[in-house]
């Protein structure tokens, strides 16, 4: 990502940097980026159903009409 495009995602969530800290984030970028990417990079959880609620215990648990 390059300076510009940094100045602008910092500015639209009014983050103040100085200039040394924005030139590092420009030359860390694409580390981060992978870095990132790579935690949500876990084959054994691609078909895993996401969690879309808490349950407090007191309801149903899925698929199995009991209460855990």
């Amino acid at each position: 990502m390059s300076e510009p495009e940094i100045r602008v995602l910092l500015g639209a969530a009014t983050l103040p940097a100085t200039e040394p800290e924005i030139a590092g984030l420009a030359a860390r970028y694409s580390w981060q980026r992978a870095a990132i990417d790579a935690l949500y990079d876990v084959p054994a959880a691609r078909h895993a159903l996401p969690v879309l609620g808490f349950r407090t215990g007191e309801e149903d648990a899925v698929g199995t009409g009991k209460v855990s």
